[in-house]
């Protein structure tokens, strides 16, 4: 599994911004190949209080949250992301799973940290699926108990997310007090992971918040640690992202053996087809192709897939372009494992257009039934991008941080310990909302 870490800034009450982050993360996770992007706890809504903002707080099918799992479907990357949620007369703090433009789940904090009393408990462990795997969310304060984590492996969870908000006591006003609040949570916060890691030999990936809010700040951090302890984080308290990869492979057996033609016409413009499928939350664009028969060679398949959705048996088949592997949803978690062609008409064929002929047409879907349909199709020229959620995962060989600006950084393996702060110095409450007027202890 591929993961991208986000610790990234999360305004208080600024959903429009929140959201414009989040899209924008899981845009950086697709171009670099990540199967899911984890953010910190409360990061579409900022940290809230619901005493004294109850309005901030959002229900699982508001609009910002709607959007944001759109933004699954479009990417093409699931998303784990935080909000504190308004569930009836209840709030909770909730960790939400989402992908392929739905809703996979959500997790309702269940050891409540100092400052949350305006929340409630949820109940039952944090275990979801992506494609094969399983992973565990644990949220801030729940580092301190063993209950969260002891339960998320025993459901089979491969990974743990540890996604958090500890707002740190007193502001931050120069650089020393942002070192100082850093150093205390990779001490406290990094400390936890690692030894829930070691207990349950299992990685545990960290994203927890970072910047300056309203009327708080947070110390930021994104890290992965093995289940030997081993660290690789970003280096400091800044906003920025952390590429890791864990030992869950996402792959769904058996793997179907599928083809796809990017059909090019003499001025350098690709068709695609918009497809809809009875079992997906919406539409998508895509290249002509499908799954092999049984017995079925690539090239063939690609002839009658051509043939199928084209009504076209005249075009020239060029080379093999590529291939790639990729775990989806429809209806079900599936694999496909595809091989790339181009095709394009004979020099004689006049254009535009090339495909006169194309016309919307039943075709096989992945699971064989005459459930897909192939409609209206387009001409996407070079220099566009086209909106489809196509695009490979390469593989990586050791974790890659970035920033959300400036240079790239790579965070050196350690282990959790580091210089204590001094006595008081970055000291805060345990992950929850700050009541108006607190100050450091």
């Amino acid at each position: 599994m591929r993961i991208l870490l986000a610790a990234v800034n999360a305004p208080k009450g600024d959903l429009d911004g929140n959201l414009a982050r989040h899209l924008a993360v899981l845009d950086q996770a697709r171009a670099q190949g990540c199967e899911v992007a984890v953010f910190p706890e409360f990061s579409l809504t900022g940290s809230v209080d619901p005493r004294r903002h109850p309005g901030r707080a959002l229900a699982l099918d508001a609009e910002p949250v709607r959007a944001l799992l759109e933004g699954t479907r479009r990417a093409g990357v699931a998303a784990v992301f935080g909000i504190a949620e308004r569930a009836g007369s209840a709030f909770h703090i909730t960790q939400v799973y989402g992908h392929s433009g739905r809703l996979g789940g959500a997790y309702r904090k269940r050891h409540l940290g100092e400052g949350e009393d305006g929340y409630r408990t949820g109940e039952g462990p944090g275990v979801f699926q992506l494609g094969a795997a399983r992973f565990g969310v644990a949220l801030c304060a729940e580092g301190e108990v063993d209950f969260p984590w002891t339960e998320a492996v025993a459901g089979g969870a491969a990974v743990v997310f540890f996604c958090s908000a500890p707002g740190l006591y007193g502001r931050r006003t120069d650089e020393r007090g942002w070192r100082e609040g850093h150093a205390w949570w990779v001490s406290s916060g990094l400390g936890d992971a690692a030894r829930h890691a070691r207990r349950l030999a299992v990685p545990v990936a960290m994203a927890t918040q970072a910047g300056s809010t309203e009327d708080e700040d947070f110390p930021g951090l994104a890290a992965l640690v093995s289940p030997a302890g081993e660290v690789a984080r970003l280096p400091d308290w800044r906003p920025g992202s952390l590429v890791v990869e864990v030992a869950a492979d996402v792959t769904v057996q058996p793997v179907r053996e599928a083809v796809r033609c990017l059909v090019v016409d003499h001025a350098g413009r690709a068709l695609l087809f918009r497809y809809a499928d009875a079992r997906a939350d919406g539409t998508w664009w895509g290249p002509p192709g499908g799954g092999l028969a049984p017995g079925e060679d690539h090239l063939a398949a690609v002839r009658r897939e051509l043939l199928e959705e084209l009504a076209r048996d005249d075009l020239r088949l060029g080379p093999w372009i590529g291939r790639r592997c990729v775990t989806f949803w429809l209806g079900r978690w599936m694999t496909q494992r595809e091989r790339w062609c181009c095709a394009a008409p004979s020099p004689s064929t006049s254009t535009p257009p090339i495909w006169p002929r194309c016309r919307p047409r039943p075709s096989r879907s992945c699971a064989g039934g005459p459930r897909r349909s192939s409609g209206p199709h387009r001409s996407w020229p070079p220099p566009a991008t086209c909106p489809t959620c196509w695009t490979g995962s390469p593989a990586v060989t050791s974790p890659t941080p970035t920033r959300t600006s400036g240079p790239s950084r790579r965070g050196a393996p350690g282990t959790p310990a580091a210089t204590p702060p001094r006595p008081g110095a970055g000291r805060r409450r345990r992950c929850g909302a700050r009541a108006a007027g607190r100050s450091r202890a």
